[in-house]
């Protein structure tokens, strides 16, 4: 139920949505990179657990995108 209020929203607010879920997939890149160094260089768990947050930030962002700008199936009207 979540994700249908999110594209409800974005459906209605698409170029703002888009520019945020953008965002998030950048500074989620970002992150992935920077939990690989604190993993190759410091505390493997901390970079761990920073690449997973980051990981999931990056899906959520690519689902979003990709739920508001693919095209819909309709359905057959009678």
């Amino acid at each position: 139920m979540g994700v249908q209020r999110v594209v409800a929203f974005g459906r209605r607010h698409a170029w703002q949505t888009s520019a945020a879920a953008i965002v998030a997939i950048i500074s989620s890149i970002c992150g992935i990179v920077l939990s690989v160094q604190a993993m190759t260089g410091g505390s493997f768990i901390v970079g761990y657990f920073g690449a997973a947050a980051s990981g999931d930030v990056l899906i959520w962002g690519v689902l979003i995108v990709a739920a508001l700008w693919l095209p819909r199936k309709t359905s057959p009207t009678a």
